[in-house]
């Protein structure tokens, strides 16, 4: 019965994804502040909410080949970036990596790619937060016009 599991409360499931966000920022800056560091040599980049952006060009001869094994190898190539974010740094389970070309001024693909590795919560979301206010709210509201009062005094 979770009821007597603290650790599978949403609560506090929340308060972990809150801390483990607060930890990655932390570590994503002292590694962006370190110039020796593998961050530094991958030439990652990452805006204020977190997102990890890494370039990566594809080689021409590797374009030729039929889009699966492109992304394949292009997945290899990226195995020693996977291997620091999620071993050395300890993002294993946090990151969502995500794929994504660019495209030229005709509309046609290029052989650049955009891979951002965004944090991801295990339990907060916007759905959470909007039911909790709800619940916290309408706690609330029957406390002050007494209606939780109300209800004890019919039970």
């Amino acid at each position: 019965m979770s009821l007597f599991k603290p650790k599978t409360w949403g609560i506090v499931k929340v308060y972990k994804d809150i801390e483990n966000y607060i930890d990655f920022k932390r570590i994503v800056i002292q590694e962006e502040q370190d110039p020796y560091s593998k961050f530094n040599k991958w030439k990652l980049t990452h805006n204020r909410f977190g997102t990890i952006f890494v370039l990566l060009d594809v080689d021409e001869n590797e374009a030729q080949l039929p889009m699966k094994i492109m992304r394949m190898r292009m997945i290899e190539s990226l195995a020693p970036l996977h291997r620091y974010l999620d071993e050395e740094l300890g993002f294993a389970e946090c990151l969502v990596p995500e794929f994504n070309q660019f495209f030229d001024e005709d509309n046609n693909p290029t052989l650049t790619y955009l891979i951002s590795y965004r944090f991801g919560f295990e339990k907060l979301s916007l759905w959470w937060v909007v039911k909790w206010l709800l619940v916290i709210s309408t706690l609330i509201i029957f406390t002050q016009l007494n209606i939780i009062q109300w209800i004890m005094s019919l039970i």
